[in-house]
């Protein structure tokens, strides 16, 4: 008989995966006496640093939409985290980037992300650590819409 706790272990593996990182990096910005985001904003802001910077390249990422993005953002643009920026691409429309005054911040984030990396190869080991990183970094393909036969 299979296993039918194997895919939930995946998908909850993931979203803790998720958490740890998000919580230890929020707790890690409150304790230097930065203001924290939520889970949301720490998204669209991950995005944006790894390159990924129009509304709506960042909602089909994150499986939202460019409006709850912008409602999103727009918070972060108006505590000067973010700026909108012309699209080099496509003159009618606009990207996000960091503001000037948000670079020591983009760049404190990204030391305690790597640092973060470090810990946790120290705990589960660099081999795993290595491997992990490959499945999560390897393409998936499209996204999966249709139910399984069985199902329908």
């Amino acid at each position: 008989m299979r296993n039918r706790q194997q895919p939930l272990k995946t998908f909850a593996g993931l979203v803790k995966a998720l958490d740890w990182y998000d919580v230890s990096l929020q707790t890690i910005l409150e304790e230097l006496g930065l203001e924290p985001v939520n889970r949301t904003q720490s998204m669209i802001l991950t995005h944006i640093a790894s390159g990924v910077t129009r509304p709506t390249d960042i909602a089909r990422e994150m499986g939202t939409t460019r409006q709850n993005i912008h409602a999103m953002a727009r918070l972060l643009v108006d505590r000067k985290v973010l700026k909108l920026v012309p699209d080099q691409n496509d003159k009618r429309s606009k990207q996000y980037a960091f503001s000037e005054d948000a670079m020591e911040l983009r760049d404190t984030v990204l030391r305690v992300l790597s640092w973060l990396d470090k810990k946790l190869a120290d705990r589960i080991g660099p081999e795993t650590m290595a491997e992990m990183q490959r499945a999560l970094t390897a393409d998936w393909g499209d996204y999966i819409t249709e139910p399984p036969a069985r199902l329908k």
